[in-house]
């Protein structure tokens, strides 16, 4: 399992209309890392680009395809892991469980809205699933 962290935020995109460009940076100083970027691959697709977690502080980037220590098969289904598997890069982990996060985030927010303190809630167990998936340990 790749154990490197994910680049510091805050993150954004930005695209540059004049060269068609679109790439998602982040770290600090602000800004100044590449996280993500995009090149062409063939005749009809991208390959994403990845920042090398693993070089704090520095812009190594890697192919995706290239590197096979950051694609895994997903559980019970390595047979397809030719044409379907998971991304495991730390950035990648993290932009997959976003929506886990912000929803763990939301309902965190409702029961503090509504005085709600039991510290043993389903909502506590949903906030570490989150974390898991963002990162790939268990806390």
């Amino acid at each position: 399992m790749n154990t490197a962290k994910h680049t510091p935020g805050p993150w954004r995109w930005e695209f540059n209309r004049k060269h068609k460009a679109l790439h998602l940076v982040g770290g600090r100083p602000l800004y100044d890392l590449t996280i993500m970027d995009f090149e062409r691959w063939g005749t009809q697709r991208a390959v994403a680009t990845l920042r090398d977690t693993s070089e704090d502080g520095m812009n190594i980037m890697h192919r995706l395809p290239d590197r096979l220590d950051w694609i895994a098969p997903f559980p019970g289904r390595v047979h397809h892991a030719d044409w379907c598997a998971d991304v495991i890069h730390p950035d990648m982990r993290l932009m997959a469980a976003a929506p886990e996060l912000l929803d763990a985030l939301y309902d965190l927010l409702a029961d503090y809205d509504n005085g709600v303190t039991d510290s043993e809630s389903d909502l506590l167990a949903k906030c570490r699933a989150a974390i898991v998936k963002a990162t790939g340990e268990q806390s």
